[in-house]
């Protein structure tokens, strides 16, 4: 979809590539995807070295600490990539409402 801006001695028009933007908003969700079952692999391995490699004091209670926090980290990249892919279906759609008055 081509989209005029204004005309002058240079003509000016903006392009927007409709597929381009389709397949960005499954690359977020991809990623997105992605990257949590990263964070889950990587808790996982955080788990693993207290449960069998620091069983107590400081450290494990620090590793301990940070687990927590990791955890909260859970489903947030997803809501990240959901945000994101609402972002660009709004601006695609507000593109195709704009087109309307231009054509």
């Amino acid at each position: 979809m081509t989209i005029k801006v204004g005309e002058s001695m240079a003509s000016n028009s903006l392009q927007i590539d409709d597929e381009y933007c389709s397949g960005m908003k499954q690359y977020f969700t991809d990623q997105g995807t992605k990257l949590e079952g990263y964070l889950t692999e990587y808790i996982t391995i955080l788990e693993r070295i207290r449960d069998t490699g620091i069983k107590g004091g400081d450290v494990n209670e620090a590793l301990n600490s940070y687990i927590t926090y990791a955890n909260k980290l859970k489903g947030k990249i997803s809501d990240i990539s959901t945000v994101a892919n609402t972002h660009v279906s709004t601006f695609l759609s507000k593109i195709d409402e704009a087109d309307q008055f231009l054509f």
